[in-house]
């Protein structure tokens, strides 16, 4: 194994174990995290959530263990865009209150970035 792979399977580990911890922090707090209202003032129905919460779990799963991880890559991209658009959408947000939400849009962004090569490489 070259010098090069090596590092990119710690990357695809690193990457999947983010949203395979993420995941699993989210389903045991899932009556706070389900009961959170969006940006737009809405609660999302409780199986809308749990497949948000799945989805992160087997994205990062098949990411981590190079299990399709190009399908794997790409559910976590819907996931990332469906959170960032629901829940840190910083348009919404003027002064202080828009930080926090420019942060994690730019957060998931780079996330959405390392997904794209992650199924660049494996296609």
């Amino acid at each position: 194994m070259t010098f090069a792979v090596t590092l990119i399977l710690i990357g695809r580990v690193l990457l999947g174990l983010f949203f395979i911890i993420a995941g699993i922090r989210n389903f045991l707090n899932f009556a706070k995290a389900s009961a959170s209202e969006t940006n737009y003032g809405f609660k999302l129905p409780a199986p809308l959530v749990a497949l948000g919460f799945a989805s992160q779990l087997v994205g990062g799963l098949s990411v981590a263990l190079g299990i399709l991880p190009a399908w794997g890559a790409a559910l976590l991209i819907l996931f990332l865009i469906a959170a960032t658009a629901l829940f840190h959408n910083f348009v919404l947000f003027q002064g202080e209150a828009r930080k926090p939400h420019l942060y994690f849009t730019l957060v998931n962004c780079a996330l959405v970035g390392y997904c794209l090569m992650v199924i660049g490489l494996s296609v």
